[in-house]
């Protein structure tokens, strides 16, 4: 029996990707070739010793052949898989079974913004888990990519718009857990934005606002009430977070549960469609800033915050954070979208790390220049690199010790989540105001209750920008603290 069967074979030079081609694939003999998209041409060998490092994979795929659906040769072949010419982002691992066909895994070696094959891997940080921004740890590794043309970080290994629906799925609870933090949290983003909004002059009339990623819809809320729009419409793909929004919702706002790309309502005139820190999380920003246009006009503005993506932060660690944006990068993707940006800035205070853009249609679709970001490359390695780093030099630092851990947010989940040994380690964990009695097995208690037994050391579970008050806070009490960056820095403070 004669079978032409495509397989994709691991490039490790990554320059270009490769295929293997078995023809006549018969038990013990087979006719191999490559076909290098580069220069696309097929490589012919008929060495077996040359491919010797896929071996393995020509023989998984020939005891899989009698499995799978076959399709028939007009000549030729008897039978043959169906196959396509592979591009660049789609090489690196064998080919694998998927409904009864074989399918390929996608893997980014061309930056989704820009297109440049300019990309550098990042460390990752932990070898078996990363964390999703509601604190909830998943068993995949976080892999990502810098460019170095335009800045943007993303996904080595691309998630599918499946993987992204499982991820906000019924569980899903960001803006639950303290919701007095999040009302306080949607006061701050209000008064920003309309100030950015004040700041341009004529951008502050709006008789519809649409937030794509609504939240608890406290934002929205505000925002409708405080820029005078006739309604607000806000769209939220979780479930449970759908729901709340709805039981706070004003008598002006309503809320839907689904993602930008399915809302269907038309554009009208003044429209300003809105999203906080949601494009980050789309597994195609392009398609979310089509969704975007497709609300608004001539007359319409749309507002995006997301995390500053050109500077090396926490944002990075967030599994479900799919793309780190630069100005050039989101820029660059918004063009390919018939949009234009009118200004950005970034946001400051309590929000430093985030940063506000404002687009409007255009007519035409301009090209971006590129530049160099290698530098903001180095920057995210050498942050990823210290959080693969924490857990073995805060053991040794103390080593022996009894210690709590000081913060029972965002940077602990983030600790919890890539250095678990020092969550399990603590004897407690401290918080201001305490939201629950127990989080990861562990007592939590008052900063009030502790100051007043014998203190013990503590480690810092807070956003590095806010390390510095708290050390000095702390230090007045002569209670001895350390932060896992300042130690693994060997910058501890003492």
């Amino acid at each position: 029996m004669s079978f032409s069967l495509i397989v994709p074979v691991r490039n490790v030079n990554r320059s270009a990707a490769y295929m293997l081609k078995v023809r006549n694939l018969t038990l013990g003999c087979a006719k191999m070739a490559a076909f290098d998209s580069s220069s696309d041409s097929w490589i012919s060998n008929s060495r077996p010793s040359t491919w010797s490092v896929i071996s393995t994979g020509i023989c998984l795929a020939a005891a899989s052949v009698f499995r799978c659906n076959l399709e028939r040769l007009p000549q030729g072949c008897r039978y043959s898989f169906t196959a396509c010419k592979l591009p660049a982002r789609y090489d690196m691992g064998f080919a694998q079974r998927r409904s009864g066909r074989f399918g390929l895994t996608k893997y980014n070696h061309i930056c989704p913004a820009c297109g440049s094959a300019d990309c550098r891997a990042l460390p990752v940080p932990h070898p078996t888990r990363s964390m999703i921004s509601d604190g909830s740890v998943t068993g995949k590794p976080l892999k990502r990519s810098s460019c170095t043309n335009c800045g943007h970080g993303f996904h080595f290994e691309s998630l599918s718009e499946r993987d992204v629906r499982e991820i906000y799925g019924d569980n899903y609870s960001i803006g639950l857990r303290d919701t007095a933090a999040e009302v306080e949290r949607s006061l701050e983003y209000d008064r920003q934005v309309r100030g950015f909004l004040a700041d341009l002059g004529s951008e502050t009339h709006f008789t519809k606002i649409i937030e794509f990623g609504c939240g608890s819809g406290t934002l929205l809320n505000h925002l409708t009430t405080n820029l005078e729009a006739e309604f607000g419409i806000g769209v939220e793909p979780s479930a449970k977070v759908a729901a709340y929004a709805s039981s706070i919702a004003g008598e002006r706002v309503s809320i839907q549960q689904g993602f930008a790309e399915q809302f269907a309502d038309t554009a009208q005139r003044d429209t300003l469609c809105l999203s906080v820190n949601v494009i980050e999380h789309a597994s195609n920003p392009l398609a979310f800033l089509q969704a975007c246009a497709r609300t608004i006009d001539e007359t319409g503005r749309i507002l995006i915050v997301c995390p500053d993506g050109e500077a090396a932060g926490s944002e990075l660690l967030f599994y479900d954070h799919i793309s780190s944006f630069t100005s050039r990068s989101l820029a660059t993707i918004a063009a390919r979208a018939r949009l234009t940006a009118i200004a950005d800035a970034p946001l400051i205070g309590v929000l430093k790390g985030f940063r506000i853009y404002l687009f409007r249609l255009m007519a035409t679709v301009v090209g971006s220049n590129c530049g160099d970001f290698q530098s903001l490359a180095d920057q995210r390695i050498d942050y990823l690199r210290t959080w693969s780093k924490i857990a073995g030099a805060v053991d040794q630092t103390l080593v022996g010790q009894k210690y709590g851990v000081f913060g029972a947010g965002e940077y602990c989940d983030l600790l919890h989540a890539y250095t678990p040994a020092i969550i399990e380690g603590a004897m407690f964990l401290v918080a201001d105001r305490p939201l629950e009695k127990q989080l990861y097995d562990k007592p939590v208690i008052s900063t009030e209750e502790f100051l007043k037994s014998a203190p013990i050391s503590l480690i810092a579970a807070v956003h590095e920008r806010n390390w510095r008050v708290i050390h000095d806070r702390f230090k007045l009490a002569s209670v001895p603290m350390i932060h896992p960056f300042e130690v693994v820095s060997q910058d501890a403070l003492r």
